[in-house]
């Protein structure tokens, strides 16, 4: 019995030393030798970036208008890749063999590339990466991470939201720090304006490889793990009812509307057209229709209300007659003549048969070129100014004040500054002391080298309705950061022209009349006092441009519209209409007045050989 106890108590022993041993052996291998510890993590961890939710985008009234869809990404090492079935994985991929084989040689072939971890393929829908997982579980050297695309509640706005797509290598090697391989970033429109807060922050997980490269899991159960912060979320003031009706009205055509809210600046509506729906350039889509629209001749990637340059025409007369009413070089009640032309030049410009002589008033319901010509000449050689160029200068101060030809700063990319020629310029082109008011004539109807762009118009006819003030036009109207309730109001200066108010109203008043009994009449709507003035843009390409600027009501304006419309000619006939419905269907709601007035104009088609001068 005794031996029998001693025997037990060496085996115990015995056993207790041979997991000492191995205890020790382990404890050695994994803790105090550092290079085999390094090795061995090297293999089984890695560290996965994980991509936040990117911000919502809504309407301005607090509507989805842009969120995210999930997907998944494939993520591969080229260097420890192996693949037993690569035409299954070229069918749930979409890509066919010889360019998936392609596409992996060349990774395997950069050596830096072959050893890390990328993303191989984009945008695979939920039920693809299913099967991708059942088939592919023996294969090596690949992984999947959860993704998103964005996706548009509404086919409307593209030129206003932008897209997103992967980030360039230009873009990489200028912000190393900021952009890695396989990044998407926003590269027009709200979405580059706006990426850094919309992309959010990316996390990091730690996980788990076996010896084929596939995860089993995290590593020390999440612990190291850094959790990823969604991109801000943000409100638009787009009306999208609104956005939507003026993309009907501008189908088949070429130009823009632009609404903004005159006491806030937030724009309403921002069309550009043609235009397209923002579906084709997200996802897979991206890659294919990003080419077919880049090579379209109607040009819709074109932003024409931010980039497009027009001479203003008649609309500009407003400009001119707000300078010199505040300068004192004319009153309300200055009396001009016409007879088809201004006679002090020869008859240059010519002008329309009407009423004459004329008051302001009745110049603007007429829109009388002989008049506003008479009066930019007596401003520029009024002798209160000491000479010719303190006139010119004083005047295009004016201008400049009105946003004519002026950047306006816009939260989305590519605006361009129009065109107000100073008076080094004309001397360039004229010689000093060799030029004067009748050589530039035409500037006083908008027809010579002053260009606009149309959100430019739209910020001038928004002075107008504020009576002499406005805050910068701009999209985002609030922002709301992950995890908080309330939306964050943007603020913006308000910006004084400091011309007396009482000069705006009497160019109000006969705005007035331009669309109750003068050129604007087709705008006319009962129980709306609408405000506006047409233009008629001189195209030497084709036929002339219809332009019009107004706001409504008169008294306390809740909207102001800018509108060109490429070779449609009189703005009476086509672009103060299209005003008028935008108008009406943002105050009302519907449309009750002018459903006639509607459908002539979003069936009437003027796609031909038009021009805008895009320098």
């Amino acid at each position: 019995m005794e031996n029998l106890e001693r025997r037990g108590t060496i085996i115990i022993i015995f056993i207790a030393l041979v997991f000492g041993t191995f205890i020790i052996r382990l404890f050695t291998i994994q803790v105090l030798n550092e290079e085999y510890s390094s090795q061995a993590e090297n293999y089984v961890i890695r560290h996965k970036q994980i991509t936040p939710p990117r911000g919502n985008i809504y309407n301005r009234h607090g509507e989805i208008f842009v969120s995210n869809r999930p997907m998944f990404s494939m993520l591969i090492t080229p260097e420890e890749l192996m693949i037993r079935d690569t035409t299954f994985l070229s069918r749930q991929l979409g890509i066919p063999v010889p360019e998936l084989i392609e596409m992996i040689r060349t990774r395997r072939i950069n050596q830096a590339a072959a050893k890390q971890e990328a993303v191989f393929a984009r945008y695979i829908e939920p039920e693809n990466y299913g099967a991708l997982q059942e088939q592919l579980w023996d294969s090596r050297g690949i992984t999947f991470s959860a993704s998103l695309k964005r996706y548009y509640r509404y086919p409307i706005g593209a030129n206003i939201l932008g897209y997103i797509s992967e980030v360039s290598p230009s873009e990489i090697k200028s912000n190393p720090d900021k952009y890695h391989s396989g990044d998407l970033i926003g590269k027009a429109g709200i979405e580059r304006s706006y990426d850094t807060i919309l992309r959010g922050v990316p996390g990091v997980r730690q996980v788990l490889k076996n010896v084929n490269g596939r995860e089993v899991g995290s590593h020390a159960n999440g612990k190291y793990d850094q959790p990823a912060i969604k991109g801000t979320d943000i409100m638009l003031g787009i009306d999208t009812d609104l956005q939507r009706f003026g993309e009907e009205l501008m189908r088949n055509k070429k130009g823009s509307i632009v609404a903004i809210e005159p006491a806030t600046g937030e724009i309403l509506a921002f069309v550009s057209a043609p235009t397209y729906d923002p579906a084709k350039l997200t996802g897979k889509d991206y890659y294919q229709n990003w080419p077919l629209l880049k090579k379209d001749s109607l040009n819709p990637l074109y932003n024409r209300p931010l980039m497009a340059r027009y001479p203003p025409g008649s609309i500009f007369k407003l400009a001119v007659a707000l300078a010199a009413l505040n300068e004192g070089t004319l009153t309300p009640e200055t009396f001009y003549g016409c007879g088809g032309g201004f006679k002090r030049n020869k008859g240059k410009p010519g002008c329309r048969f009407h009423p004459s002589p004329l008051q302001l008033e009745g110049a603007i319901q007429y829109s009388c070129n002989s008049y506003f010509a008479a009066t930019y000449m007596d401003f520029l050689h009024h002798d209160k100014f000491p000479d010719f160029y303190t006139g010119y200068n004083t005047w295009y101060k004016y201008m400049s004040l009105l946003g004519v030809g002026t950047k306006l700063n816009v939260d989305v990319p590519y605006e361009v500054s129009g065109l107000l020629p100073a008076a080094q310029r004309y001397d360039k082109i004229y010689g000093v002391d060799n030029w004067k008011a009748t050589t530039i004539i035409s500037n006083a109807i908008g027809q010579g080298e002053i260009l606009m762009t149309p959100l430019q118009m739209a910020n001038m006819v928004a002075i107008i309705a504020n009576r002499g003030k406005y805050l910068p036009p701009h999209f985002v109207r609030a922002k709301r950061p992950d995890g908080a309730i309330e939306w964050i109001r943007t603020s913006y200066d308000t910006t004084y022209t400091g011309i007396r108010r009482e000069h705006f109203e009497v160019v109000i008043d006969a705005m007035e009349k331009v669309v109750s009994q003068g050129t604007a009449r087709r705008a006319f709507i009962e129980e709306i006092s609408i405000c506006g003035k047409t233009g008629t843009v001189e195209n030497p390409h084709g036929e002339d441009h219809a332009v019009f600027i107004g706001f409504a009501p008169r008294d306390n304006p809740r909207i102001a519209v800018a509108v060109v419309i490429e070779n449609a000619g009189g703005g009476g006939s086509w672009a103060a209409p299209t005003a008028s419905l935008m108008i009406e269907q943002y105050l009302r709601g519907t449309i009750t007045a002018k459903q006639a007035e509607y459908e002539r104009i979003s069936q009437a088609s003027f796609i031909r050989n038009s021009y805008a001068r895009k320098r």
